[in-house]
């Protein structure tokens, strides 16, 4: 019994109502955890990524990914809403960086989503 909840207090550090201190470790967690992604999808490790990959890696649609990109362009927007994913265009095409996408599942692993 104290050892699960040992690892629940751990696991609930950085999440609103958890601890304060962020997790030292999450960043690795999250950097291996999109290397085992891109391995299971048989998706080199690159730089850079296009929107079919992302989509493949997160397993959601096409215009969900969109939709997450545009949160973050948004002219208006002073501090980027968590689920917002920081991409560029080429021509007209988005790219989601590899360190974009480390930071978009170690902010999202974090976040308190909304209950319903």
């Amino acid at each position: 019994m104290d050892n699960r909840v040992t690892r629940v207090q751990r696991d609930l550090r950085g999440i609103v109502g958890g601890e304060s201190r962020p997790d030292p470790d999450l960043r690795t967690r999250v950097e291996r955890q999109l290397a085992d992604l891109l391995r299971a999808e048989g998706i080199p490790p690159r730089a850079v990524y296009r929107p079919g990959e992302v989509c493949r890696l997160l397993r959601i649609s096409r215009s969900t990914l969109l939709a997450l990109c545009q949160l973050a362009e948004h002219p208006a927007v002073r501090r980027a809403h968590p689920r917002a994913l920081d991409s560029f265009l080429v021509g007209c095409h988005h790219r989601i960086s590899h360190v974009a996408l480390v930071e978009w599942l170690e902010r999202n692993q974090t976040f308190q989503r909304d209950s319903a």
